[in-house]
């Protein structure tokens, strides 16, 4: 019997989406969460449209050490209310392990970007996903080989009466991983978050030169890794300081994404 273990409605996680891009278009935003023995990382994009709006899903699962690609994730689904709502469009995808590693940031938002340019879910993907790759100079991987990292994506396509009835702060993304070796299962529930009552202003990254940003990429990488420094000093689960500085490094992750994008589209 394969070992199932259940987040509970405390679990479910939220955070302050960090501005990058005004609200009434879209939103981008990392997730990381972590469980007994793995994590997975998400894109989420929140995007407004005539009809109501999307919620685009990239991710990816890890393990520790030795088990760092044996997980992977079997679903996303998204919650609202007491209905399970169907992805318009679903997909797998493969990444390079140095460049998920890198920016992961940017790979999770250049997945949603080739879905969207691909929303029939064709092999077009692959080609979408290649040239957006490239522009970033990820070289990303989309052709199942040995030791690339297989992750999942989903675009929910919602109608107004259906994204009316979101309730922040309790409806979710739902998503599985499972260890298939060692027949383990985790199940994730990630909040829809609240967009801010007002866009912050933007930052004007369009107007930095390709210095300027290749240097403020390299910057937030280093306040990243400061802060997961200090994440070591608390143990996950057990100390409030832990999920604190969580929140502070997926908020620098998804501007260094949103960053790197710039830095590479200007090339």
């Amino acid at each position: 019997m394969r070992k199932r273990i259940r987040t509970v409605a405390a679990t479910i996680i939220f955070t302050h989406l960090i501005a990058v891009t005004a609200w009434a278009d879209e939103e981008m935003q990392y997730r990381k969460v972590k469980v007994e023995n793995a994590a997975c990382e998400l894109g989420i994009l929140y995007k407004k449209t005539g009809e109501g709006m999307d919620i685009g899903v990239s991710a990816v699962a890890t393990g520790r050490g030795a088990e760092f690609r044996k997980w992977k994730v079997t679903k996303i689904k998204l919650k609202i209310g007491s209905e399970r709502i169907r992805p318009d469009v679903s997909g797998k995808f493969f990444v390079r392990q140095e460049s998920f590693m890198r920016v992961p940031a940017a790979v999770l938002f250049a997945i949603i970007g080739a879905t969207y340019q691909a929303p029939d879910g064709t092999s077009k993907f692959d080609e979408n996903l290649g040239r957006i790759g490239l522009a970033l100079g990820l070289g990303l991987l989309v052709l199942q080989a040995k030791g690339d990292i297989p992750g999942e994506r989903r675009i929910f396509r919602l109608g107004k009466e259906t994204a009316g009835r979101i309730a922040y702060g309790k409806d979710a993304i739902e998503i599985t991983i499972e260890n298939p070796e060692k027949h383990q299962v985790r199940d994730i529930a990630v909040g829809i978050t609240r967009p801010p009552a007002e866009a912050e202003a933007a930052p004007g990254y369009d107007k930095m030169t390709r210095d300027e940003l290749g240097r403020l990429v390299d910057e937030l990488g280093s306040k990243v890794a400061a802060l997961e420094r200090r994440q070591s000093d608390y143990k996950y689960g057990r100390d409030p300081q832990y999920d604190e500085i969580q929140s502070k490094i997926e908020g620098l992750r998804t501007e260094q994404g949103k960053v790197f994008k710039i830095w590479a589209e200007k090339e």
